[in-house]
């Protein structure tokens, strides 16, 4: 992506080099960050344009939603009604994944010390204000290809898709207000690339850390998908646990395990590879005593109880066993998700006394590293 620098009238590359003055140093020979900024801010204006009525519509959609799973004279439109909310979704994912690419275009980082551009930032599809609307989208395209007990299990799902869709565009609010920590930080690093001297060093330190680990790191773009289609298999499973207390029926059961089974090995997987991720972002933190960390580990032993207590499903009692820990389960994936925002700690939004959230600790840690070494 070529930028015009208003200063020089140059274009901008990742292989030019900084205009120096004598004095102050300026960086408009590599990146206008008042031009930047202007772009960046238009991008999100635009995207508040298109994306603010496509956000009302889904809130809408979701009370529709859930009336449809609740009146059973809509019996015959509950299969087309879930198909219409995830086709909305995929909508607005698609709006998003736009203005994602676009940022990547735009958020370029410059060492102030070279005059060279060490990368674009690639903040993910996944972050911030999009999580619940991302595994909205994930039930609602699981629910849509759903065929075992689909009319028994689809009221649910549809009403799972409804609060979860709500609450991504109400809470959330991925298009109104996107990515409110990224731009806040990368919005800080452009006035102090546009000041010079010390300040933009250090703010280049703390966005360039960042990039590397944590917008643009591998385990980001492949830990919380995972760990997203696990919520979305595990959220029917636990609807089909429901089923199977009511109706009492071991097909109930068989298809409950057979979804847990689903998230299980992603959800695995998931935490294996984001272990060397918290070891090289939360050098020097108690991380391994973070509130979700436990959390997340205490919802992997659960589900790993629910799979080999199956075993033991003939056995006397084993059936309400297995019963109250795919509920439990369940209440421990919502309360892992809860505890981002309301329990402080390395792996988490909430800020505590003195504290900070999950990116801003990762980076003055990486900072720290990067200061020891020099």
């Amino acid at each position: 992506m070529w930028l015009e620098s208003r200063a020089t009238g140059s274009r901008v590359s990742g292989e030019c080099t900084c205009a120096r003055e004598t004095g102050a140093t300026t960086y408009t020979g590599c990146m206008n960050p008042q031009q930047t900024y202007e772009l960046i801010t238009a991008l999100t204006t635009r995207l508040q344009a298109i994306g603010a009525p496509l956000q009302i519509v889904v809130a809408g959609f979701a009370v529709v939603l859930a009336g449809c799973a609740l009146l059973p004279l809509s019996l015959a439109w509950r299969g087309r009604a879930l198909a219409a909310m995830a086709a909305l979704l995929l909508t607005g994912e698609a709006v998003l994944a736009w203005y994602h690419f676009r940022l990547w275009q735009l958020a370029i980082v410059i060492d102030p010390a070279t005059g060279m551009m060490t990368g674009h930032v690639a903040p993910p599809l996944w972050i911030e204000s999009e999580k619940l609307y991302i595994w909205a989208l994930i039930t609602a395209l699981m629910g849509v290809f759903l065929r075992r007990h689909r009319e028994e299990l689809l009221p649910g799902v549809m009403l799972a898709v409804a609060a979860l869709a709500a609450g991504g565009v109400l809470l959330g609010q991925p298009f109104s207000d996107p990515l409110p920590g990224f731009l806040g930080q990368y919005s800080g690093y452009l006035q102090a690339m546009s000041t010079g001297g010390q300040a933009a060093m250090g703010a280049f330190q703390g966005m360039e850390s960042a990039r590397q680990f944590y917008y643009n790191a591998w385990f980001m773009w492949v830990h919380p998908p995972l760990l997203f289609f696990s919520y979305g298999a595990f959220t029917i499973s636990f609807l089909a646990t429901v089923q199977m207390m009511n109706r009492r029926h071991s097909a109930y059961e068989t298809t409950a395990y057979r979804w847990a089974r689903l998230g299980y090995l992603p959800l695995t997987f998931g935490m294996l590879i984001g272990f060397p991720w918290a070891l090289a972002a939360w050098t020097g933190e108690a991380w391994w005593w973070s509130g979700k960390v436990n959390m997340s580990i205490m919802m992997w032993l659960l589900y790993t109880a629910v799979l080999h207590a199956r075993l033991y499903l003939r056995q006397r009692g084993m059936w309400q066993t297995v019963a109250v820990l795919g509920v439990l389960s369940f209440v421990i994936l919502i309360l892992t998700y809860i505890t981002t925002y309301v329990v402080p700690g390395a792996h988490s939004y909430a800020m505590a006394p003195g504290g900070g959230a999950a990116v801003a600790s990762a980076t003055r840690a990486i900072v720290a590293a990067m200061g020891g070494a020099a």
